[in-house]
């Protein structure tokens, strides 16, 4: 107890030098609890962006297979494909219809991972409607072919006019469009997980083609199945919902046009996978497996799976994943944490510095008061316990003052670390006119399902919000600060306990 009063009349006596000391820790010590401010923010958005993005993946055929299937049929003549086409047996058509598709077997076994948390089954295919006329695909052909003359023919025949694209998932709540915001139910309800497990003939409809057709929910449609004639080459599917895009239904009520806008979005089914799978009669067959993990973090150990599981197919499938997306994001957020880390290093090496050498001239200067008080009896402990409630005193004042700036100045340096870049940027292509965009991703089917179907024409553009510092004072920042002022009033003492150890009070007398 004498030793504590002893430090802090020491310290109030020694009011200038003390408050000078005080000024220079209380600037590095606000620095580098900005610095650690940030970094536990950054911490905590890196964990955020983690939920969200970069924990999405997808096997499919990869592009550049199907790059060497396409050089390979270009190659041939017409005649040689249509001698081919005629010389197939059963089987040969059903291999080559489903050579670029993935094998069910293979979603189902990989989605079997310890890291996998859901998973969905998308099938995306073309399907004839006799009874329904695609006005949408026919306005886009025929000003295609307006462009390429007359006597062009193709495209715009017939035989498109009943074509639309059905897209197929085990949850109609759960499909891209639907979770994307770029789609929404108006009527009726999705199908359901049941709904695929059993194969029930349902599919929802987009409104101004229910409009358009005098189709409302309870109807039912006929759909052709891929390849076969007769009696039962067709399936009659149930409307259980039906649906509006939002990008689509916002440009028609501002240009006035109602169903007469173009509307690509239109030519859309959405139905249970197994159903879709009849329809384009390719049982056990996928355009994709979807899946979502734990977090990207997990992203490696899938890559090995997946490499494991597909050993043998001479790179026909890959595992695409948003990492690119997670990268974009989460990257200014991480080099905002290292350089927060960096100069929360040099702010504490600062600190050190500044107590050592400031405790080098005090306690040089009071070298006659310590060989006085041992002389007198006191212990090496009593001294340096005086010394340690004086360093003590001298971080306490300092370390709390910069806590307190720190909870003001915090936001600020994590606005200089982390510029706000913009509210968001675009991650996939907007509305897309005749043959635009939207309509090479439904033919080269790059991009990833999480976006948007392959077929989706009329997505609306998606944003993705740009990372943002949300630096706020929080429980641990206060332990970090206890941790600090212990770390530094211990290296302040590193002079003291030397200088005093090896003092002799005779030699300090003998000066006098």
């Amino acid at each position: 107890m004498r030793s504590f009063h002893r430090g802090f009349r020491s310290f109030h006596r020694n009011y200038t030098r003390n408050l000078i000391l005080v000024v220079l820790l209380f600037v590095c010590l606000t620095f580098s609890m900005s610095m650690l401010a940030v970094k536990l923010a950054a911490d905590s958005q890196v964990e955020t962006i983690k939920a969200t993005v970069g924990n999405y993946g997808e096997i499919k055929v990869s592009s550049e297979y199907q790059m060497e299937q396409f050089e390979a049929e270009r190659e041939k003549s017409q005649a040689e494909r249509q001698a081919e086409a005629r010389s197939m047996t059963e089987a040969q058509t059903f291999v080559n219809r489903v050579e670029n598709l993935v094998p069910e077997e293979l979603t189902d076994e990989f989605s079997q991972d310890e890291y996998i948390k859901t998973y969905d089954k998308v099938l995306e295919s073309m399907v004839t409607v006799p009874g329904i006329t695609n006005t949408s695909l026919q306005q886009m052909f025929s000003m295609r072919q307006g462009d390429e003359g007359p006597g062009s023919g193709g495209l715009g025949g017939t035989s498109n006019a009943n074509m639309f694209s059905f897209n197929g998932n085990t949850n109609g709540a759960s499909a891209s469009d639907f979770s994307t915001g770029a789609k929404k139910l108006v009527s009726g309800a999705f199908f359901t997980y049941e709904d695929y497990q059993e194969a029930n003939p349902v599919v929802l409809i987009e409104k101004n083609l229910a409009a358009e057709n005098e189709l409302k929910v309870g109807d039912t449609i006929e759909a052709q199945i891929s390849g076969a004639s007769g009696a039962d080459s067709t399936i009659e599917l149930k409307i259980v919902g039906i649906y509006e895009t939002v990008e689509a239904e916002g440009q028609s009520q501002e240009g006035g046009t109602g169903g007469q806008a173009f509307n690509p979005a239109g030519s859309s089914f959405y139905a249970p996978t197994s159903v879709v799978q009849k329809l384009n009669a390719t049982p056990g067959y996928l355009s994709l497996g979807s899946y979502y993990f734990d977090s990207v973090d997990d992203t490696a150990a899938l890559k090995a799976t997946f490499k494991a599981e597909t050993k043998g197919t001479d790179g026909k499938y890959t595992f695409a994943t948003d990492l690119s997306d997670y990268q974009s994001i989460a990257d200014p957020v991480i080099k905002a944490r290292n350089t927060s880390m960096i100069g929360l290093a040099g702010a504490l090496g600062a600190c050190a510095l500044i107590i050592l050498l400031a405790m080098f001239i005090i306690v040089g200067g009071r070298t006659r008061e310590l060989g006085i008080l041992k002389a007198i009896g006191s212990t090496n402990r009593q001294v340096i316990g005086q010394f340690a409630v004086e360093v003590l005193c001298i971080c306490l004042v300092a370390i709390i003052l910069a806590m307190g700036v720190t909870a003001l100045i915090g936001q600020s340096m994590g606005n200089w670390l982390l510029p706000d870049t913009g509210a968001s940027t675009s991650q996939q292509t907007q509305q897309s006119g005749p043959g635009g965009p939207g309509v090479m991703r439904a033919m080269s089917g790059e991009g990833l399902y999480k976006q948007g179907s392959r077929f989706n024409f009329g997505a609306q553009t998606q944003q993705k919000e740009a990372a943002k510092l949300n630096v706020v004072y929080r429980g641990t920042l206060f332990l970090y600060g206890v941790l600090i002022l212990i770390g530094i009033s211990l290296v302040g003492m590193a002079i003291p306990v030397l200088w005093i150890t090896r003092l002799r009070p005779a030699r300090v007398l003998s000066m006098e």
